[in-house]
């Protein structure tokens, strides 16, 4: 009988990975140039509409992704395949009004909330971000289903063109608009009246329009790809399976399921919004009340840029600014770390179905080693090397070399939450394979009210200022993972052993990032390095590759010293049995 190809969980993950690094590499090089060419306050506007867009993005879709992901393998597991193709169409009408729906509620929030944080040179931003919504809404339909089918080759695919059509309709908008293309912007007499800032702010907003044209990129290759394949499903299949539920019925199947992961990412992400707004309205407070005592912390900035108290909301902006680029940095481990739990997903919820104990505590162990493996290392590699990764990536800019050393230290303390961060929505994925929805909306209810409290009382003060989002940040994080991690041992009873999952990985970091220290401290005694960097390619910069590179390999040696790589994770790799077989051979790997 015919079938259909299943991708394994690690087969899935390494595809979603590998998309995953290329958007980044592409993301990372796109910010990277946003940031150079517009600076910190033009960032600060940038950072302020995602901030904006992304939670309520993720409140529009309210989990619905992942309760197709669930369902659609769940209905596979069981041959139920006339169900699968019913709720193709099913959701992607729920997520076409959700789509419309978050547009028009990102439309009207623009003005209210860009005034809450004395922030109007955002509008622009903002609006230019809005129709994104509505096609990633829908675009998360078509990944949502596939997923479920254990194919992740279609998501990645669109997230390579998403992240491909940004970097270049971006660099061309951007570019288009600071040689005076969006002179137009002016004779609105709504944005003429709010914007201050106009040259910043419409490129901030060109840059984001950029991000919209890709998403319609992605979506667009989803359509056509689906009008040609179909749902993926063969004719024998449908043919044999029972017959289709109906669709009343499959949607109020579908409902059960998305509302307690959608009460999950509601909270999570009203969360998110409030937490952006904190941050940014404490921090125009705290300039209000005492803005000698705050640039009195900056004085390298105050003098390049010229900032004074009649100057506040441009320079909370390039604050914001500075403060969202050391996030970007640390958001891009998460990222990847997100693929094992979305992989996870159909794994999981198959095995939990069919009872399938084993495949259960095998999956649940592997997702959670495979992270630790990766997040540790980063995140004290960023401790490391904070300042040496600021000034590679902004040390040439005039305007923003001059914050490297006061958004250093925040980095660092980053690289220490990142670690957590990394397990949370792995974790969370895996709880809501094995239907316990309840417990993320517990552990992100209880984290996400100390992070706003810490960030309310902590951004407040003048002395701490924007420093105080760390705290609250590192608080709900390790709240969250361990919360999880109790009751996945409870519900699962997988037994975690600690020293493979977390302290062998832990010690292979440390060696990791004390080589990468070491490097960095020597070449300092014997090469100078000056505030603004010369070019990309000076001493300094040369010797921070060196490091990271060095750290690596120490990594990797490390890892194969205490026995931390196994058979099985080579053979999950690209040529993976080739590699295996050498190793074996020189005892690296029993």
């Amino acid at each position: 009988m015919a079938g259909r190809k299943k991708q394994s969980l690690l087969d899935g993950a390494l595809i979603l990975s590998a998309a995953i690094i290329a958007v980044k590499l592409i993301g990372v090089f796109f910010k990277l140039y946003v940031t150079l060419k517009i600076g910190y306050d033009g960032k600060g506007y940038y950072a302020t509409a995602y901030n904006i867009y992304t939670p309520i993005y993720s409140i529009a879709l309210a989990g619905f992704p992942t309760a197709v992901s669930k369902m659609v393998a769940a209905k596979a597991a069981a041959g139920k395949y006339r169900d699968v193709k019913a709720l193709f169409g099913i959701s992607m009408r729920i997520f076409t009004i959700a789509g419309a729906a978050g547009t028009v509620l990102i439309l009207l929030l623009a003005y209210p909330y860009t005034k809450s944080i004395s922030s109007f040179d955002s509008i622009p931003s903002i609006l230019a971000i809005a129709p994104s919504m509505f096609f990633c809404c829908v675009m998360s339909g078509y990944r949502g289903y596939y997923q479920g089918l254990r194919d992740m080759t279609p998501s990645a695919i669109s997230q390579v063109l998403e992240a491909g059509g940004k970097l270049v309709f971006g660099w061309l908008l951007i570019n288009s608009v600071m040689a005076g293309g969006a002179s137009f912007a002016d004779k609105i007499p709504i944005l003429r009246d709010m914007v201050t800032d106009a040259g910043q702010s419409y490129a901030a907003a060109a840059a984001i329009m950029g991000v919209t044209i890709g998403s319609l990129m992605g979506l667009l290759y989803l359509m056509f790809r689906h009008f040609l394949v179909g749902t993926g499903l063969p004719g024998s299949l449908l043919q044999r399976a029972p017959h289709q539920a109906s669709n009343s019925a499959l949607t109020r199947e579908f409902i059960a399921i998305a509302i307690p992961i959608a009460i999950s990412a509601i909270v999570s992400n009203v969360t998110t919004l409030i937490d952006n707004w904190t941050i940014q309205n404490r921090l125009q407070y705290v300039l209000d009340a005492d803005y000698n005592a705050v640039a009195a912390m900056y004085p390298d900035i105050v003098s390049a840029r010229g900032f004074t108290a009649q100057l506040t909301e441009t320079f909370k902006a390039y604050l914001f600014g500075a403060y969202d680029t050391v996030l970007e940095i640390k958001n891009i481990i998460p990222t990847f770390t997100i693929t094992l739990g979305l992989s996870a997903i159909p794994v999981l919820s198959e095995a939990w179905v069919r009872r399938d104990k084993k495949t259960v505590r095998r999956s649940v162990n592997s997702v959670i080693r495979v992270t630790t493996l990766i997040a540790m290392p980063a995140g004290i590699g960023m401790v490391a090397l904070a300042e040496d990764i600021l000034y590679l990536l902004y040390g040439t800019s005039e305007a923003n070399a001059p914050a490297i050393p006061y958004i250093a230290p925040i980095l660092m303390m980053y690289g220490v939450s990142v670690i957590f961060l990394a397990l949370n929505q792995p974790i969370t994925n895996m709880l809501q394979a094995i239907d316990r929805m309840d417990v993320p909306i517990k552990a992100m209810a209880i984290g996400a009210t100390l992070k706003i409290v810490a960030n309310f009382l902590l951004v407040s003060i003048p002395s701490i200022n924007i420093r105080g989002a760390v705290v609250g940040s590192l608080l709900c994080n390790i709240v969250i993972d361990a919360y999880g991690m109790i009751v996945l041992r409870r519900g699962t009873k997988v037994k975690f052993n600690f020293r493979v999952l977390f302290f062998n990985p832990l010690l292979c970091s440390l060696a990791s990032g004390l080589t990468a220290f070491l490097i960095s401290r020597v070449s300092k005694l014997f090469i100078h390095s000056p505030t603004l960097a010369p070019s990309f390619f000076c001493a300094r910069n040369v010797v921070t590759v060196i490091a990271v590179l060095a750290a690596v390999a120490m990594y990797l040696f490390a890892l194969f010293f205490t026995h931390s790589i196994r058979k099985q994770d080579i053979l999950s790799l690209p040529m993976g049995e080739k590699i295996a077989k050498v190793l074996e051979k020189r005892g690296i790997i029993g």
